[in-house]
């Protein structure tokens, strides 16, 4: 939006910014912080969804009557709202994982990046299968895999955000006793607020997109059950396994992040307000260390746990919940 000169001639206009690297990050991140962003993506993406998974549906007889039963329309719309709430999520973390990206540098961005598609990789050549039998839709295999990969692409920045954060708070606490000593470390405060608050955005958008993929495996079980297909040859026991090791992705991602920002934390408190020579620290030190550790949120409260824990263990859950109403 442009602003209008001012038609004083003696007033004295605002100095323009200087031109930033990254400048076009900016823009990106307020194109993307839109409130209707998410929304038009998961919308589109559901779209997209049910309609590669229903045209088509009839080209052969086995299609015909997989697509003819009301577990695989379940299993359809399931799958269309994990793609859509994938997209949403994916959308509305990348703003925060764009700024991360902005201050680590693209060397680190792209590491840590190409690391989400070779751990997809690892798990289809090496990973547990969640259902190994033949999907008897039409083309099944091939529609699937395009969703996957579309819902994967949608979570990278929730994934590589987690891993960003870690290395940005690992660079902050080797700023800290620098911009103690030189008085601005208001500025690593603040950052290590935010990045408090996008750690929890990154694994609540993680965790959330996996489990509606756990639950979608769910309808297709039940789905391909209700089809015909044995019981024994869709064990429940693939589905836990599958999402096991999700869970232990989630916690390998958050806990590393979150036990760095605590310490980083604890770097900067110590800093700002050491342990005097004496040992006997009076009542004013004592109550600015409380009140830093308020202002940054770093006790750890039984609210607070539970609701990590919660994030984390949410995929194990979900396939906990599939499993026990889809079986037979």
């Amino acid at each position: 939006m442009s602003t209008s000169a001012s038609s004083t001639p003696s007033a004295t206009p605002a100095p323009t910014p200087a031109p930033t690297s990254g400048g076009a990050t900016t823009r990106m991140i307020a194109v993307l912080a839109h409130d209707r962003a998410p929304l038009v993506a998961a919308l589109a993406t559901a779209a997209t969804t049910l309609l590669l998974l229903q045209l088509g549906s009839g080209h052969t007889p086995s299609s015909r009557r997989f697509a003819a039963l009301p577990e695989f329309d379940v299993w359809i719309w399931v799958y269309a709202a994990e793609a859509g709430a994938a997209a949403a999520l994916g959308i509305a973390a990348l703003p925060a994982f764009l700024r991360l990206a902005n201050a680590m540098g693209r060397s680190v961005t792209v590491r840590v990046v190409t690391m989400w598609p070779a751990l997809g990789i690892l798990m289809v050549f090496f990973g547990p299968r969640a259902l190994d039998e033949h999907n008897p839709l039409w083309l099944g295999f091939a529609r699937y895999t395009t969703i996957n990969a579309a819902t994967w692409a949608f979570i990278t920045p929730c994934f590589a955000g987690l891993l960003l954060v870690h290395t940005r708070v690992a660079a902050l606490t080797r700023e800290t006793t620098t911009a103690v000593a030189q008085g601005t470390a208001g500025a690593l405060v603040e950052e290590l607020l935010w990045l408090r608050t996008a750690m929890q955005r990154f694994l609540t958008a993680f965790a959330a997109a996996i489990t509606g993929g756990m639950l979608a495996l769910g309808a297709l079980r039940s789905a391909m059950l209700a089809n015909g297909t044995p019981a024994g040859q869709l064990p429940v026991l693939r589905l836990l396994t599958y999402g096991g090791v999700f869970t232990a992705t989630s916690a390998l991602l958050f806990v590393p992040a979150y036990v760095a920002w605590q310490s980083s934390v604890s770097a900067m408190r110590d800093a700002l307000h050491p342990v005097p020579v004496d040992g006997r620290p009076p009542h004013d030190w004592v109550e600015a260390r409380a009140d830093f550790d308020t202002l940054l949120d770093a006790r750890s409260t039984a609210g607070r746990v539970l609701t990590a824990v919660f994030s984390v263990l949410a995929p194990l859950v979900g396939t906990v919940v599939t499993a026990l109403f889809a079986a037979r």
